[in-house]
């Protein structure tokens, strides 16, 4: 490990009351261009389902009853948050998933200082002490003891929502069943709500247009300018004055999906694909924000 790349180490969460909104996606190809940039970083895996560790390709890591972020909340303190670190292979660490967290969560429910151990017994001392510049958490999709306890340890958050009916009825949900909550107890930013999987077509009146319009319109404050389309713009763009937008927010690429299938990031397996220019942007809003 180097010294710190930044004099104000952070931790951010990827968090959203929803499956299938490509949170465990975004949550790994943000740690790897955060880490692009000279930081060190470490990926936590938080989600009990693994989605995330199996497509960095720790199948192994996942099944293994003996070495998980369990032992660190627990068991009298026997192991530190290094002990369970591994190396991507992608110029960032990793702390797996386990099959095990779903029993972490019954025993984080029942215990002492139950919202603030992952805070106090792994974040903390990983950025205090000088191992990372950044510890990015994918959290579970639903509300519980892991996902409250990563919002707490790292008190920033980021989004993501796909378009469809539900996808900004699911960000309330978010906000007043996970987010409000938590705000009530202590600090907690949310970085960025970002459109993923969209088309690149926002000149129809489609599922795609109506979630970042909406987005704009209603949470523009949450909005990175990568995803950020003003209202002139869209005169513009129904007009026909502007057809050439490079916005707004992750499109939808097959290379996401083929890049976990060989247990890479996006950018380690199609490095000119155009996700990964705005992968490299919200990295750049994320270390903007949480500098501010």
């Amino acid at each position: 490990m180097s010294r710190h790349a930044t004099s104000n180490p952070q931790a951010v969460s990827v968090s959203m009351l929803k499956g299938g909104v490509g949170k465990s996606t975004i949550a790994v190809n943000l740690a790897d261009r955060l880490a692009a940039r000279g930081n060190d970083v470490l990926f936590a895996d938080l989600d009990p389902n693994g989605h995330a560790s199996m497509g960095l390709g720790f199948k192994d890591a996942y099944r293994d009853t003996d070495e998980h972020l369990g032992n660190v909340l627990f068991e009298g303190g026997d192991s530190g948050p290094m002990d369970v670190v591994h190396d991507s292979g992608f110029g960032f660490d990793v702390v797996p998933s386990s099959a095990n967290l779903a029993r972490v969560e019954r025993r984080l429910r029942n215990s002492m200082f139950s919202d603030v151990r992952l805070r106090r017994d792994f974040v903390d001392p990983l950025l205090s002490g000088e191992a990372y510049d950044y510890v990015v958490t994918d959290t579970p999709a639903y509300r519980g003891a892991l996902a409250d306890n990563a919002l707490v340890a790292t008190q920033n958050l980021i989004v993501p929502l796909t378009p469809g009916h539900e996808a900004l009825a699911g960000f309330e949900r978010t906000l007043q069943r996970q987010i409000k909550p938590v705000r009530e107890q202590i600090g907690l930013d949310i970085l960025a709500v970002v459109p993923n999987r969209v088309s690149g077509r926002m000149d129809q009146q489609n599922l795609d247009r109506v979630l970042v319009e909406d987005l704009n319109r209603n949470f523009g404050e949450f909005v990175p300018e990568f995803a950020r389309i003003t209202p002139e713009e869209f005169d513009a763009i129904d007009d026909g004055r502007l057809t050439d937008l490079p916005k707004p927010g992750l499109r939808d690429r097959k290379a996401f999906t083929e890049a976990f299938g060989e247990n890479k990031p996006v950018a380690h397996y199609d490095p000119e694909n155009d996700a990964v220019e705005h992968l490299d942007a919200l990295a750049e809003h994320v270390v903007a924000e949480v500098g501010r």
